[in-house]
C-alpha cells in the first residue's frame, strides 16, 4: 500500500500544471456514493461512509480492475459533513490543531483513493480547488500529477488545503494562498488516464463551506486541545 504524505516523493513527479484537463466546472461525478469498505484514507476513524466511488473493469471484464474515491471529513475529531450525492457541507473556520493555526489549516480535510489491479495501467490527476468562487474551471484547478505506473497497488491519503505542498507558488498565483474562513465552493476530482492520455474514469465531489461554523465546531476545537493525547490516530 502507498499512502502519500506531506512530505510526498510526488513532490518531484508532481505539483505542476503538466497533464490533461477537462473544460468547464467540476460536478459530482460517481457510479456509487456511499461506503467504501477498503479505504483508511491513510488514517484510523476517517468516515469511508460517505465516499464518490468510481469503478472500472478490466479489459477482461475482471470487477474493480480500478477503483476510484472521494470524500471530506472532519479534520481529526468531530462528526461527519452532511453530504448527498456528492456534496458535502463544512464550516469555515481555522483547525486548532497543530501545525495550525501558526500554518492555518481548514477544519475539514479531502481525501482520496487508488485501487485495483489495473493500477499501473494509468496515470492520475488529482485536482483541487484554492478558489472559493463557485464552479471554478478545472483548467483553473491546482493539481497533483501521478505519473503512469507510479501506482502499482493502493495509494490513498487525506489532505488539507492548508497544507503547504499543495501551494502552487509563484507558478500558480491563482493558488497561492487559502484563507480557511472564507466561504465558498471547493471542487476536487480524481482522474485517471489511460496510457494515451485519454481520460479513463473520474470521481469528483464539491464541499460547499458556510460562512459560519457548524454549531459544534467552536466546542469541537476545545475538545481537540484538551484530548490531544487521543488524537495520534488520526492523520494530520
Amino acid at each position: 500500500m502507498i499512502m502519500f504524505a506531506r512530505s510526498i516523493t510526488l513532490a518531484a513527479a508532481a505539483l505542476c500544471l503538466a497533464g490533461a484537463a477537462t473544460a468547464g466546472p467540476i460536478t459530482p461525478t460517481f457510479t456509487n456514493f456511499g461506503t467504501l469498505g477498503a479505504a483508511t484514507f491513510g488514517g484510523s476513524g476517517i468516515p469511508n461512509n460517505a465516499v464518490a466511488i468510481t469503478t472500472l473493469a478490466g479489459v477482461t471484464g475482471a470487477p474493480n480492475a480500478l477503483t476510484l474515491g472521494l470524500t471530506a471529513h472532519q479534520r481529526f475529531i468531530g462528526p461527519a459533513l452532511p453530504s448527498a450525492a456528492g456534496i458535502f457541507t463544512a464550516g469555515t473556520g481555522v483547525s486548532a490543531i497543530a501545525p495550525s493555526p501558526a500554518d492555518p489549516y481548514a477544519t475539514w480535510n479531502f481525501a482520496f483513493y487508488i485501487a485495483g489491479a489495473n493500477t499501473a495501467l494509468y496515470s492520475f490527476n488529482l485536482f483541487y480547488d484554492f478558489d472559493p468562487a463557485a464552479a471554478t474551471d478545472e483548467s483553473d484547478h491546482g493539481r497533483v500529477v501521478i505519473p503512469l505506473g507510479a501506482v502499482t497497488t493502493t495509494a490513498e491519503d487525506s489532505w488539507n488545503l492548508g497544507m503547504n505542498f499543495l501551494d502552487g507558488g509563484a507558478t500558480q498565483p491563482l493558488f497561492a494562498s487559502f484563507d480557511p474562513n472564507v466561504a465558498g465552493q471547493y471542487t476536487f476530482a480524481l482522474v485517471a488516464y489511460n496510457a494515451n492520455g485519454g481520460e479513463a474514469a473520474r470521481s469528483a465531489i464539491v464541499v460547499n463551506v458556510n460562512g459560519v461554523p457548524e454549531p459544534t465546531s467552536l466546542a469541537l476545537a476545545g475538545l481537540a486541545l484538551a484530548g490531544l493525547g487521543f488524537i495520534g490516530r488520526r492523520k494530520a
